[in-house]
């Protein structure tokens, strides 16, 4: 029984606060709307439309949170407990409220020419691509809206010879940067997929811009290996809201039909053919679709803590989304059931603003300062240890080269701790780090990266940051090092730490060579132990392909009709992740534009697309 009224409550959400007005009568809950928000409006659009209407005509709080969205789903849940419990009634009545019963729909069968499993960058490229070469696509989509794909989320794309850079007066080549990467790589991946990769970046540009993308080509943060004259990175200017639209109205004039929270299940195949797929909708139907061929493009495995511990030795990988993703292996799944062969390389692409926690309630989700700022001492180059104790790394690469130096050593050490004291607490505090080193000897020329945090200043909140911390658990706070290392069961702590001390006394590092500005020395208590996980944008790895995306069997042939573009394709990918900004996303669209190609011509051609 509730008090009759109108109640309002103002809940965090992903972006901004969000105040809610909810009507009550005596029994249950009439209206709720939604007052104010500064949300990505395709999620606010689902909880207005979808999420809200069940909750009332339900009157349960069971329901399922917004795709891509879950942080903002559990505020509005916590937000809709509060006002429950003020009025009167019993929130924890409404959690345990099961949901009416829906009568399942009935299965479908549909027809294609391709169709895509997955709409991130990967697939939107390979449907577009395929569509515009004539092709009848059909693509599967496991969320409930595009805003939730990482695809329409990212910075921007790697790509050479594009009308952006054309414009600037860029000099980049394919063959400069194809000469860089394999270098770098040993010649690890596929160089024929690599080459065709880069043979194909500036169309998959160009068809963004076509729909309505804005680039700039920009120097990133970090030093690489192509910037000024010789820069390759893409900036997209279009906000998020607008490229989610974009991507909608792309699909429409291409005809392309898109069936979301509808999850593939299986691989159809005659002989060794792939003819379709068949699918789960969130209606309860089952929805097979014949075609002539299928390119895969699920997103990789970062959901499916089964992968990740088989594939990088660790499940705890994706912290800062509390181990959530809509990409749990799937389509890699699905490939190696009907005989596809994995490639040999596997990895995550790291997320450059370091550690992050799934205890903490504001983890370290992007690179920015409204969250706990202790996260920076995950990056700042300070003293790393392991769960023993032991420093792992030269710590200045974690600072100046986050994702090709840092992420292999901490995957292998994870959890990993930043040990600081309370000097260096308060000079992050008070100076931030580009004063703090520059003071001691880092400049432009040797400290590339300073540029980016002169701009950024110093951890205003830090103190109230570890105060958070301490209370959520994942920071520990000791007056000495003995009882520091009695607290956290870090074995070798104290040893260790000495000897570091020692390094920063006479300013060289004799274990792992890091520039002295980054030596600290942490001697004047209290001390603090931040734990850190590791976090990543997406995993690398899956399915063996030729240089056309095409899958190969486990006996070295490929697989007639079955394609494999972005993170699933294991053959484009290298572990630690290239030194290139921006590569992962430009290697997810360029595939797709090399996919969408093979398959739709091979439909069109009337063969069996069974190229070596």
């Amino acid at each position: 029984m509730y008090k009759d009224g109108k109640y309002q409550v103002t809940v965090r959400g992903h972006h901004s606060d969000v105040t809610l007005e909810v009507t009550l009568t005596r029994d249950k809950i009439v209206k709720i709307d939604v007052l104010s928000e500064n949300e990505t409006e395709a999620f606010i659009t689902e909880l207005k439309d979808r999420m809200l209407p069940e909750i009332i005509a339900n009157q349960s709080l069971q329901v399922d949170a917004i795709s891509g969205a879950s942080k903002l789903s559990h505020a509005v849940i916590e937000g809709l407990e509060e006002v429950v419990n003020q009025a009167g009634g019993d929130a924890q009545e409404l959690l345990n409220q099961p949901l009416v019963a829906k009568t399942p729909a009935e299965d479908r069968q549909l027809k294609a020419d391709v169709v895509v499993i997955g709409s991130g960058g990967a697939g939107f490229m390979a449907a577009l691509t395929a569509a515009k070469d004539g092709a009848q696509v059909v693509v599967l989509e496991k969320a409930s809206t595009l805003a939730a794909v990482n695809g329409v989320k990212v910075s921007g794309p790697f790509a050479v010879d594009t009308p952006v850079l054309h414009q600037k007066g860029t000099t980049l080549t394919a063959n400069e940067v194809f000469n860089h990467v394999m270098t770098y790589t040993h010649w690890t991946p596929n160089s024929l997929l690599i080459k065709n990769y880069l043979d194909h970046s500036s169309e998959a540009v160009e068809n963004l811009m076509e729909i309505g993308y804005r680039f700039e080509e920009a120097d990133f943060r970090f030093k690489t290996p192509f910037t000024g004259p010789k820069g390759g990175f893409h900036l997209i200017m279009t906000p998020v809201d607008q490229r989610v639209k974009l991507w909608q109205a792309a699909y429409k004039e291409y005809g392309v039909q898109i069936l979301y929270q509808t999850t593939a299940t299986q691989l159809l195949t005659h002989g060794r053919k792939v003819t379709g797929v068949v699918a789960q909708s969130h209606d309860g139907a089952q929805v097979t679709i014949q075609a002539q061929a299928v390119i895969v493009a699920a997103g990789g495995y970062l959901g499916n803590k089964e992968m990740l511990q088989a594939h990088l030795g660790t499940s705890r990988v994706n912290a800062a989304a509390g181990g959530k993703s809509l990409a749990t292996g799937d389509g890699i799944q699905m490939a190696q059931a009907i005989g596809a062969s994995l490639d040999k390389t596997f990895g995550y692409c790291g997320s450059e603003y370091g550690g992050t926690n799934q205890k903490a309630s504001r983890p370290a989700t992007q690179d920015k300062f409204d969250q706990n700022l202790a996260f920076k001492f995950g990056v700042y180059g300070n003293l790393l240890v392991n769960s023993h104790g032991q420093r792992f790394m030269n710590e200045g690469l974690m600072c100046d080269y986050p994702m090709s130096y840092g992420e292999e050593p901490t995957l292998r050490n994870s959890p990993y701790y930043a040990i600081v004291d309370q000097a260096y607490v308060d000079a992050m505090r008070d100076q931030g780090l580009y004063t703090y080193m520059t003071a001691r000897g880092a400049n432009h020329e040797n400290w590339f990266i300073g540029n980016y945090y002169k701009q950024r200043g110093p951890l205003a909140s830090l103190d109230q940051d570890l105060e958070e911390g301490l209370r959520e658990g994942w920071i520990t706070k000791a007056d000495t090092l003995v009882e520091l290392q009695a607290k956290t069961g870090l074995t070798h702590l104290v040893e260790n730490v000495n000897r570091y001390n020692g390094f920063c006394q006479t300013g060289v590092d004799e274990d792992f060579a890091t520039n002295p500005w980054y030596l600290t020395s942490v001697s004047q208590g209290p001390f603090y132990a931040i734990e850190n996980e590791v976090s990543a944008w997406s995993t690398m790895g899956g399915i063996k392909t030729n240089a056309n995306c095409q899958a190969f069997d486990t006996h070295g042939q490929t697989i007639p009709g079955l394609y494999v573009v972005g993170t699933d394709n294991g053959s484009l990918m290298y572990s630690p992740y290239y030194d290139i900004p921006g590569f992962c996303y430009g290697l997810c669209i360029g595939s797709g534009v090399i996919a969408g190609h093979a398959s739709a011509q091979t439909i069109l051609d009337g063969t069996s697309g069974a190229s070596e």
